[in-house]
């Protein structure tokens, strides 16, 4: 049985001025499915998957989840049908404890329950490894923490669809190991779609992977293929590996 299109995009574009940041996007991504979403620095990868969680407007194009146009839909909307989507830049109250952060993110979707409420908070908490820092204050937490906190809030919401920008940014080797191992639990659930540079996350998790180049996607398929594409070698992996 063919696998259901989770989340789809038709001639998807958004332009700065005179800039292309994304330029007719077509891209489908299955349930239970975990993408990788690779390019270059300006490769229109973050605008993408702004377009994708509502963040914002496209110029032109459509975007499609669980098969409803949700093109005009706000953030807000998109979340409440199962998108979690992470930042960058982390997004954390810091002033609040990071058990508040995730109990927040949980309550987005669940009202009245609290009882519910705090044994999700706990679960998203050990699923990312945070138990011991749940009376912490954010703002406490190193970098990289803070990233599995925005992760956590991310899991709080139940997704359908967790897309995730730059996860590993700031986390240690060990962290990366402990994020892969995660990564790995949560894809029996949900469907993923990660922006990464780190290509070891990349290559070890990604089921297929999603090449960018100058808004447009110039390649797509399973990690062996993408490592051995010479439009890819051309335009990020080589360079990445000079860069290295």
């Amino acid at each position: 049985m063919a696998a259901v299109t989770l989340i789809e995009t038709r001639a998807l574009s958004r332009h700065f001025g005179g800039i292309r940041a994304v330029d007719g996007v077509n891209f489908a991504l299955p349930e239970g499915e975990l993408r990788a979403l690779i390019g270059p620095n300006g490769a229109g990868k973050t605008t993408f998957v702004s377009l994708l969680c509502g963040r914002i407007a496209p110029s032109g194009g459509q975007v499609c989840f669980l098969g409803q146009d949700v093109t005009t839909l706000p953030a807000h909307r998109r979340i409440g049908m199962g998108m979690a989507y992470t930042f960058q830049i982390t997004s954390v109250f810091g002033n609040l404890t990071v058990q508040e952060n995730i109990a927040l993110a949980v309550q987005r979707r669940r009202a009245g329950n609290g009882r519910a409420l705090e044994s999700e908070t706990r679960a998203a908490l050990a699923q990312v490894g945070l138990t011991d820092r749940a009376e912490q204050p954010a703002r406490a937490l190193s970098y990289g923490h803070q990233r599995l906190l925005e992760i956590a809030m991310g899991l709080g919401q139940r997704p359908r669809l967790l897309i995730l920008d730059e996860p590993t940014q700031g986390l240690s080797d060990g962290e990366v190991a402990a994020f892969i191992a995660l990564m790995r639990e949560v894809a029996r659930q949900t469907t993923i779609l990660l922006i990464e540079h780190n290509m070891d996350v990349v290559m070890t998790l990604a089921e297929r992977i999603t090449v960018m180049d100058a808004g447009r996607i110039i390649a797509e398929g399973p990690p062996d293929e993408i490592r051995a594409d010479a439009r890819v070698q051309e335009a990020y992996l080589g360079k990445q590996h000079a860069e290295g």
